[in-house]
């Protein structure tokens, strides 16, 4: 049997109850149409159970059975995979494009241009030797020339201290996203375990996961109850449930103010999880501070130092109008020690200063240990063993006035030991009493070098030498040429020691036995180390970090500038000047190899070409992000023509369950009037 005039009573109710939240979930479509990350909505309908009956079985109506999110989860990962490229590369393109207005060099402006200046006044004073004003205007580019390398070095220390700080905001961003997403997952949990579809909730929640992935790369997997967890940095827990770790920004040791990311477990102690981060902003802000900032500052520095280093050298050499020499035109570069931060040791280095300028490679070298008594040296920059030296003591300079003298069968003799391989008796050239006069200690650094190097022992082993007078500390450096880790000089016997400074000198091995403290020196470089290390521990050495943010110069008066090569040249003699103006086409094997002028020529090019690189990539993303986003607009976005399509369609079945009613209510007065 067949219901009555109550099914269609009933009929009617649902199907205005079914159009009525039909419209109200296309309203809530239609408000929503601009909020960012909401997934259109959808009623799903369903007809209620039919009833038996003749002559067959009678529907009861419909319902809601449903309100669900249009998404796919394909182009959601998509989304997120989006938004972490362009978070990367949007902060690389600002970063670099900021940092390029440092090699923006005018023609008499920034390094370049200074550089010209410099060696064009040089020119000027070896044009007019005799003139004090040639000279002054020397001194003033020189000043110039420091003041530019100071303010480049000090533009890449302000660009650093603004990456921190952006690091530091990011990760609170990070902090706040994470507990928000972790939050939503509980509301979630909550709503769907009481059959709910949790649907506005669920948009919330990717948005704030997408705003994450901007910032970090991000991964995530749904659980059955409807939380989702939140990995970043390739498999580090951020967010499980309702629970939320942090990350923070831990200050490093150095007192420079950099920050790493740490990884709170927990403990006393964050883990830093900065190499682990693949994408998103942190990845750009921590590769253009650790990576790009300090080859930057590398080639800025280095370019000071050579430039102190090298002038120095030959001005030190000449005579100034005042008769005045050995004066520096630049301050010097200094020592740089570091421990690396993974040391168990309390090894440490300390005294470190320039042994030898003359050899300065303004390299990095690292002094590892093997254990607490055994060492070894290697330069980074080759990855090969230092070469084993020997560092004279200082001696009085060979000249005109005073010659050193070697005196045949008195003080011409030498034994000296390359790599193990120690050599026969080696005479230097000398003559009777008074002797063999050397005017100089590079032509006595030949004749030293010339004997050591035909001695048949040494010859017969493939064993030789570099010698060289030191004019700044006025000593003698004997090297290896050898690059193994064997490497090593040692000036063993022979009566010429003495009055060479080579009797108390000290000899360092690419490796060896330490036993702290313990001095080393290798490349012009001079440093005590001390303290006991752990096998595994390294120490950093160089002679040019801050040599940019330190450069000044030194010399104040105009009648001491050196051009001159001797003291009874002045003032027509303008040689020493004509050395120091052709610096500037000369190569150093430190920046290239190549000059001053085109490494740093290089460098902006280089710099140049990927700020271009990273430009064209963040374009292409770009494209690629509006690709994704139109597909998302097509599964999960709200078209305000289908929606009004959608409220005329519910509109009308509303109409017509209102019109049923009315119908069934005449039907039943009908009914009651019959009696």
């Amino acid at each position: 049997m067949t219901g009555g005039i109550g099914s269609l009573f009933e009929i009617a109710k649902t199907a205005l109850a079914t159009s009525q939240v039909a419209l109200t979930v296309t309203g809530h479509n239609v408000a929503n149409v601009n909020t960012p990350g909401y997934s259109r909505q959808v009623t799903v309908l369903s007809e209620r159970p039919p009833i038996t009956g003749r002559p067959g079985m009678v529907g009861t109506g419909v319902y809601a059975a449903s309100i669900r999110r249009s998404v796919d989860q394909f182009v959601d990962a998509q989304v997120m995979l989006s938004r972490q490229n362009m978070g990367r590369l949007s902060v690389a393109k600002d970063l670099l494009s900021r940092l390029e207005m440092i090699f923006g060099d005018g023609v008499t402006q920034g390094v370049a241009g200074e550089l010209t200046e410099f060696f064009q006044a040089a020119q000027d004073v070896a044009t007019n030797p005799g003139e004090l004003a040639a000279r002054s205007v020397f001194l003033a580019k020189s000043q110039h020339l420091a003041f530019s390398l100071n303010q480049a070095f000090f533009d890449l220390e302000e660009e650093r201290r603004a990456i921190n700080f952006h690091l530091r905001q990011t990760i609170s961003e990070i902090n706040d996203l994470s507990r928000r997403i972790a939050m939503l997952n509980g509301k979630i949990v909550t709503a769907e375990l009481t059959g709910q579809n949790a649907n506005d909730l669920r948009d919330q929640r990717q948005q704030a996961i997408n705003e994450l992935a901007e910032k970090i790369d991000v991964t995530t997997l749904e659980h059955s109850t409807g939380a989702v967890s939140v990995f970043v940095a390739r498999g580090q827990v951020l967010v499980d449930g309702e629970v939320a770790r942090e990350l923070s920004a831990v200050e490093e040791p150095g007192g420079d103010g950099d920050v790493s990311v740490g990884y709170l477990m927990g403990g006393t102690r964050a883990l830093s999880i900065g190499d682990l981060i693949a994408n998103g902003r942190l990845r750009s802000l921590l590769e253009v501070r650790d990576s790009i900032l300090t080859e930057l500052r590398q080639t800025f520095d280095r370019i000071a130092a050579t430039v102190a280093s090298a002038v120095n050298q030959i001005h030190r050499s000449g005579y100034g109008l005042d008769g005045t020499t050995g004066l520096d035109v630049f301050s010097m570069p200094a020592v740089s020690t570091k421990a690396a931060l993974s040391n168990q040791g309390t090894v440490a280095a300390q005294g470190g200063a320039l042994a030898a300028p003359s050899l300065l490679t303004f390299r990095d070298y690292e002094i590892r240990f093997a254990s607490a008594t055994v060492y070894s040296i290697v330069d980074r920059t080759t990855g090969l063993p230092i070469r084993g030296n020997y560092l004279g003591t200082v001696i009085s300079p060979p000249s005109v006035d005073a010659p050193l003298s070697i005196v045949t069968g008195s003080n011409d003799t030498l034994t000296v030991t390359v790599d193990g391989v120690t050599s026969g008796t080696i005479t230097l050239t000398g003559s009777a009493s008074p002797g063999q006069p050397y005017t100089s200690g590079a032509a006595l650094a030949v004749e030293i070098q010339t004997r050591i190097n035909a001695d048949a022992t040494l010859q017969a082993a493939g064993k030789s030498v570099t010698v060289v007078f030191d004019t700044t500390t006025n000593r003698f450096v004997l090297t290896s040429n050898s690059t193994t880790v064997s490497s090593s000089v040692d000036v063993t016997g022979g009566t010429a020691r003495s009055s060479l400074g080579l009797l108390s000198g000290l000899s360092t091995a690419a490796s060896g036995s330490y036993t702290g403290p313990q001095m080393f020196h290798f490349d012009g470089i001079s440093v005590t180390v001390t303290g006991v290390p752990a096998s595994g521990d390294e120490l950093v050495v160089n002679s040019y970090n801050h040599a940019a943010r330190d450069l000044s110069v030194v010399l104040t008066d105009p009648a001491s500038v050196a051009a001159s090569t001797v003291r009874n040249g002045v003032p027509a003699n303008n040689a020493n000047m004509l050395a120091l103006a052709g610096l500037q086409f000369r190569s150093f094997e430190h920046l290239g190899p190549a000059t001053l002028q085109d490494a740093y020529r290089q460098r902006a090019a280089d710099f140049g070409v990927r700020v271009n690189a990273t430009t064209r990539e963040f374009e292409a993303h770009e494209v690629l992000r509006d690709q994704v986003d139109a597909m998302r607009a097509q599964v999960s976005g709200v078209s305000l023509d289908e929606e009004l399509i959608a409220l005329i369609k519910f509109q009308r079945g509303f109409e017509a369950a209102s019109r049923l009613i009315r119908v069934s209510d005449e039907l039943f007065q009908m009914i009651l009037s019959l009696k």
